[in-house]
């Protein structure tokens, strides 16, 4: 039946013979009055006329925003982002929920104590789906040795004598969407939000070393490949620090995270005053701490961001404007190439299916 279906929609959008199409289109709506999926042309992959062609923001009368964490994700693919911004992508992955228990254990647990950390992981592991006792027995131990790495770098922290500023703390800042002025962050105007880039998020961690202390140089590889942090105008050290838990984490080096823009966003947030106790004229960078990942006998790694020079800084600018920009479009564009057809990671994109010719005829 399905086949028959298919060959009289491709008879009816294909055949320049009129007989040939009325008997087609006869042949479809009695299939369509039996109920048959598919063949009511409304159902049909394409046929619809768009719902809304405006843009997802208006920034004649509003802001666009962008949320540090996602902005390499629109650079990477705009028709991915967006699907995944409108709740497209539903999808939830065990890996990414132990990487939420993992972030809620340093939060809830700042001195990095391992009982306290696993009793964090016993009370939450309820809310994990997997699909087979082994799988669950295999992301236990997993946690279990993300948990291990994170109490190795809280230690780490304690032996340097650094202090935990802040956990988890919110910062919202503004930049002009104005083509003619060099991009510039000011405070949120609530009262006058139209044309701007809203950046906000949130900090897994600020902290304060001495001078001199905090730099982990076991977890950052061979002393060739990366230079001690800047000692800063202030009598502290103040350092951004971001963790990550992903199997597949691949900025895990000085020059990596050279241009990362949720580091880059989250130095901003320190330098306009919006950590309370970190003192911008301390800022001395911001990191990735990766406990899935391991470097000589370090159990985790750092990857460091320098701070910001002015040129560095600029160029951020100029790509969250870019990117608010883009956000704030009525389309789109799918790298399909480079990401929404490329499967070496053993994951289908949620933007793949958008990308593939209708099939309908």
């Amino acid at each position: 039946m399905y086949k028959r279906q298919a060959r009289h929609r491709r008879v009816l959008t294909t055949s320049a013979d009129p007989a040939a199409r009325a008997a087609a289109a006869g042949q479809l709506r009695l299939l369509a009055e039996a109920e048959v999926p598919g063949a009511d042309p409304g159902e049909w992959f394409g046929v619809r006329p768009v719902s809304d062609s405006g843009p997802l923001e208006d920034l004649e009368t509003g802001s666009v925003r962008v949320s540090p964490s996602r902005l390499e994700a629109f650079e990477t693919c705009g028709v991915n982002w967006a699907i995944a911004a409108l709740g497209g992508d539903t999808s939830s992955s065990p890996s990414a929920g132990i990487g939420t228990i993992v972030h809620a254990a340093m939060e809830r647990v700042p001195d990095g104590d391992r009982e306290r950390m696993r009793a964090v992981l016993d009370e939450r592991w309820g809310e994990l789906d997997f699909e087979a006792p082994w799988m669950a027995a295999k992301e236990r131990r997993r946690a279990e040795q993300y948990l291990d790495s994170l109490h190795d770098y809280l230690a780490a922290v304690q032996r340097d004598e650094g202090r935990l500023l802040s956990a988890e703390g919110t910062f919202r800042f503004a930049i002009e969407l104005d083509p003619d002025a060099q991009p510039r962050t000011h405070p949120v105007d609530p009262e006058h939000p139209a044309g701007q880039v809203v950046v906000s998020g949130a900090i897994d961690r600020v902290e304060a070393y001495p001078p001199g202390a905090g730099d982990h140089a076991e977890a950052r590889g061979p002393a060739r490949n990366w230079a001690p942090m800047s000692a800063g105008a202030a009598e502290e050290r103040v350092v951004v620090v971001d963790l990550k838990t992903g199997k597949s984490e691949t900025n895990v080096t000085e020059d990596k995270v050279r241009e990362h823009a949720q580091l880059a966003a989250y130095q901003l947030a320190v330098e306009e005053g919006l950590v309370p106790g970190a003192d911008p004229d301390g800022l001395a960078g911001a990191r990735l701490v990766i406990v899935s990942k391991t470097i000589g006998r370090s159990t985790y790694r750092v990857a460091h961001q320098h701070r910001l020079e002015d040129e560095a800084r600029e160029r951020f600018l100029d790509r969250v404007v870019e990117a608010g920009r883009g956000m704030a479009a009525s389309s789109f564009t799918a790298q399909v190439e480079a990401h929404c057809a490329d499967t070496s990671a053993n994951r289908v994109e949620i933007c793949r299916i958008h990308t593939i010719p209708a099939v309908s005829a």
